[in-house]
């Protein structure tokens, strides 16, 4: 008996549209549509080193893990972000974005190429970045970053 009422259970049951597709394959929405912007918004910031966009863009708890796997909280994060006076010397564009929407969370993986300098040294190739975002008050902020070095 148990087992026909968890049958019943499984087969009542219906998932918000959202999360069912989301385990599959990304969700095409406009929450999509808003967090592929926001990631063209983040890749820009960190090209400039735009500290202020990105202080707006993480949030107060955001954990970033970098291709070496040492971490950082936001503040040890923008505490990097030296801007100089002229344009960057470097180019980034995000390949593929994929966006898994559950709720107010979201998870988004993104492929990109960057190319430029950073001082003197040189720095060309992809990286494969999973990032979490989180629906609080209204906006989509981002909580916790992980960038891998895509080996050829």
């Amino acid at each position: 008996m148990k087992y026909l009422l968890l049958i019943a259970a499984l087969i009542v049951f219906e998932a918000p549209p959202g999360i069912a597709q989301s385990k599959n394959k990304p969700t095409d929405s406009k929450v999509t549509t808003e967090l592929i912007e926001l990631e063209r918004q983040l890749s820009d910031s960190l090209l400039r080193e735009d500290a202020a966009a990105l202080d707006h863009l993480w949030s107060k708890d955001f954990i970033f893990t970098f291709p070496d796997g040492t971490m950082s909280d936001k503040a040890q994060r923008l505490a990097l972000q030296k801007p100089s006076e002229k344009p960057p010397e470097a180019t980034n564009l995000n390949d593929k974005v994929q966006v898994f929407v559950y709720g107010n969370t979201a998870v988004v993986t993104v492929l990109s190429t960057w190319k430029g300098r950073t001082g003197k040294v040189e720095f060309n190739g992809q990286y494969q970045s999973t990032h979490v975002w989180v629906k609080r008050q209204g906006r989509w902020q981002l909580v916790a970053g992980h960038v891998s070095n895509v080996k050829k």
